[in-house]
């Protein structure tokens, strides 16, 4: 038996939007403190476990799609465009999922059929990409190769390593070189085993004859080409351990390999931002996946813009991407202020500056003034600097008629600004931007 639950998302009270759902929180309300946690932090994404022969799977929405039949196809639409701007941007360490699988992914959620189970198809090719991952690994290597490794002894033993010792300010420290042989066969096995520690544990038929064939065809790979210890047994706590991260983090390829065995337990949001490495984890039973859509929104919309600059032959800044910082002194001390986006007309010496907002536009008062006040600061530094500048906030969704706003002090206009929509509906032919400004009137301004 199967549960679909949705969330919104921030959600305030979680267990009591489920009790309004009818739902009896108090048979897992433990499973939900992670839940909890990522909600509060403003991440939507899906959690699913099984309790008493139900399996619970509970979707945190985006707050651009709506509660309806169609959710859970709309939001795993949603992720695989995330996935899409992800792979052209690399946005961060998670696992990519191919250009082929991700095309087939589309293909299917665009399906009519098996609609009851698109968020498992959407994990089944997050699986299916980890599965490549690995067996590319395993099929570019020899079963063995030959490293050079540093490390410092009082004694000659190795080949010296001359330009280390020439710096070298202690002389009883001699560095040297030693070339070792980084034997793959057994992280072969290791890999073999943890297959078969996924079929027996994280393998559900939810997920489709095809996950299962993919598997059994990398441990058909493993066979042939390594020997694989056929009495070697593990264990989820040994894959876990220190012993096995030393065997795996010889190279960096190496350690990466292991990041994507891991993966395949649910730990590929589980990374440290200064190295490639996973925390522990006990739980084989749940699957989930989260992302921060205030983050997805301002890469997406870096797409948007980007396609509108190459096409109209403007130049583009992102912050997280080209950088957008303008330098300005506050009390004799440097700081900067950077806009989300600058698009730059140089042969008419403007510059658009653009803010993009996750929030939703229902009423005048949601355009609230920390934002335009903001945009207010950049465009007066970008103005000292002989620039005329035409200033927008973005929006994903906007319910208003005025989209041109004019801020007055004392019946003296002082700032103008415009909002603008670049809506997430994908199945739209796409945003069309328009930025209209009046150049005599931005050159008049800075008069």
């Amino acid at each position: 038996m199967y549960k679909t639950i949705f969330l919104k998302e921030s959600e305030k009270d979680i267990f009591q939007a489920l009790k309004n759902q009818g739902i009896k929180t108090e048979v897992f309300e433990h499973r939900l403190s992670e839940l909890f946690n990522r909600v509060y932090n403003n991440e939507v994404g899906y959690y699913v476990f099984r309790q008493d022969d139900i399996v619970y799977k509970i979707i945190v929405l985006p707050k651009t799609i709506e509660l309806s039949e169609t959710a859970e196809k709309e939001f795993v639409d949603y992720l695989l465009h995330y996935y899409r701007i992800k792979n052209i941007y690399k946005l961060d360490k998670e696992k990519n999922i191919s250009a082929s699988l991700l095309q087939l992914a589309f293909e299917n959620n665009k399906s009519q059929e098996n609609s009851h189970r698109l968020v498992e198809e959407f994990q089944s090719h997050k699986y299916m990409a980890i599965l490549q991952e690995i067996e590319s690994f395993f099929k570019r290597h020899k079963n063995s190769k030959r490293i050079e490794v540093n490390f410092v002894s009082q004694s000659v033993k190795h080949k010296l390593n001359l330009k280390r010792n020439i710096k070298e300010l202690d002389k009883t420290k001699i560095h040297q070189t030693q070339s070792k042989d980084v034997v793959f066969s057994i992280l072969a096995t290791i890999t073999y085993n943890a297959l078969k520690l996924f079929i027996a544990q994280k393998y559900d038929k939810r997920y489709g004859a095809t996950l299962l064939r993919e598997v059994k065809k990398l441990q058909g790979v493993l066979l042939k080409k390594y020997k694989i210890e056929r009495g070697y047994k593990l264990s989820f706590s040994a894959l876990q351990s220190i012993k096995t991260t030393k065997l795996f983090g010889r190279t960096q390829e190496t350690r990466q390999l292991l990041v994507d065995i891991k993966s395949l337990f649910g730990f590929e949001q589980m990374y440290r931002d200064d190295d490639i490495s996973i925390e522990y984890r006990q739980d084989l039973t749940t699957t989930s996946f989260f992302i921060n859509p205030n983050d997805f929104y301002e890469w997406f919309v870096y797409d948007i813009l980007k396609k509108y600059a190459d096409t109209n032959g403007k130049v583009i800044e992102f912050d997280k991407q080209e950088g957008t910082a303008t330098q300005y002194k506050l009390n004799g001390k440097s700081k900067s202020s950077n806009p989300d986006y600058i698009l730059t007309d140089e042969e008419r010496q403007v510059k658009i500056i653009v803010d993009a907002k996750w929030k939703n536009i229902n009423e005048f008062a949601d355009v609230k003034s920390s934002d335009y006040l903001k945009l207010k600061f950049d465009t007066f530094l970008w103005e000292e600097k002989g620039y005329g500048v035409s200033s927008y906030l973005v929006y994903p969704y906007i319910n208003i008629e005025d989209r041109k706003f004019n801020m007055t002090l004392d019946e003296k206009s002082i700032f103008d600004f415009n909002i603008l929509e670049i809506d997430m509906e994908f199945e739209k032919h796409g945003n069309s931007l328009e930025f209209n400004y009046d150049i005599e009137k931005l050159q008049e301004n800075i008069k």
